[in-house]
Protein backbone atom coordinates (compact mmCIF):
# COMPACT_ATOMS: atom_id res chain seq x y z
CA UNK A 1 0.00 0.00 0.00
CA UNK A 2 1.55 3.16 -1.10
CA UNK A 3 1.98 6.31 1.13
CA UNK A 4 2.49 10.13 0.97
CA UNK A 5 4.34 11.57 3.70
CA UNK A 6 4.03 15.31 4.34
CA UNK A 7 6.57 17.47 6.52
CA UNK A 8 4.41 19.35 9.10
CA UNK A 9 7.06 20.93 10.97
CA UNK A 10 10.60 20.93 12.01
CA UNK A 11 12.80 21.57 14.83
CA UNK A 12 16.55 22.48 15.40
CA UNK A 13 18.55 20.81 17.98
CA UNK A 14 21.77 21.63 19.53
CA UNK A 15 23.65 19.56 21.88
CA UNK A 16 26.29 20.75 24.22
CA UNK A 17 29.06 19.12 26.30
CA UNK A 18 27.83 20.13 30.05
CA UNK A 19 31.17 18.23 31.68
CA UNK A 20 30.32 15.34 33.93
CA UNK A 21 27.88 14.65 37.01
CA UNK A 22 28.97 13.64 40.12
CA UNK A 23 29.34 9.76 39.01
CA UNK A 24 31.27 10.74 36.17
CA UNK A 25 28.88 10.68 33.20
CA UNK A 26 28.55 12.65 30.74
CA UNK A 27 26.02 15.56 30.61
CA UNK A 28 24.44 16.43 27.46
CA UNK A 29 22.57 20.08 27.39
CA UNK A 30 20.42 20.79 24.63
CA UNK A 31 18.31 23.66 22.72
CA UNK A 32 15.68 23.04 20.76
CA UNK A 33 14.77 26.32 18.46
CA UNK A 34 11.18 25.79 17.43
CA UNK A 35 9.27 27.38 13.51
CA UNK A 36 12.39 26.39 11.48
CA UNK A 37 11.33 26.44 7.62
CA UNK A 38 10.63 23.06 6.28
CA UNK A 39 12.08 23.77 3.46
CA UNK A 40 15.55 25.07 4.94
CA UNK A 41 18.41 23.73 3.58
CA UNK A 42 20.10 21.10 5.82
CA UNK A 43 23.64 23.48 4.96
CA UNK A 44 22.05 26.52 5.77
CA UNK A 45 21.05 25.19 9.08
CA UNK A 46 24.19 23.79 9.96
CA UNK A 47 25.72 27.44 9.20
CA UNK A 48 23.45 28.90 11.73
CA UNK A 49 23.40 26.74 14.56
CA UNK A 50 27.07 27.06 14.43
CA UNK A 51 27.14 30.32 14.61
CA UNK A 52 24.51 30.23 17.75
CA UNK A 53 27.07 27.39 19.32
CA UNK A 54 29.81 30.22 19.10
CA UNK A 55 27.69 32.59 21.23
CA UNK A 56 26.82 29.96 24.13
CA UNK A 57 29.58 28.54 26.67
CA UNK A 58 29.61 24.66 26.57
CA UNK A 59 31.42 23.19 23.46
CA UNK A 60 28.62 21.99 20.49
CA UNK A 61 28.80 18.25 19.96
CA UNK A 62 26.15 17.47 18.04
CA UNK A 63 23.29 19.04 15.64
CA UNK A 64 20.25 17.49 14.67
CA UNK A 65 17.28 18.61 12.63
CA UNK A 66 14.01 16.93 13.78
CA UNK A 67 11.02 16.93 11.07
CA UNK A 68 7.44 15.42 12.21
CA UNK A 69 6.05 13.90 9.21
CA UNK A 70 1.91 12.83 8.62
CA UNK A 71 1.53 9.80 6.80
CA UNK A 72 -1.19 9.31 4.76
CA UNK A 73 -2.32 6.73 2.38
CA UNK A 74 -2.30 7.68 -1.12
Amino acid sequence: MPVNTIVKDSKLKLQFDGGVNGKGDPVVKSKTFSKVKIDAVNDNLFSVATSLADLQDMPLIAVKRLDEVELTQA
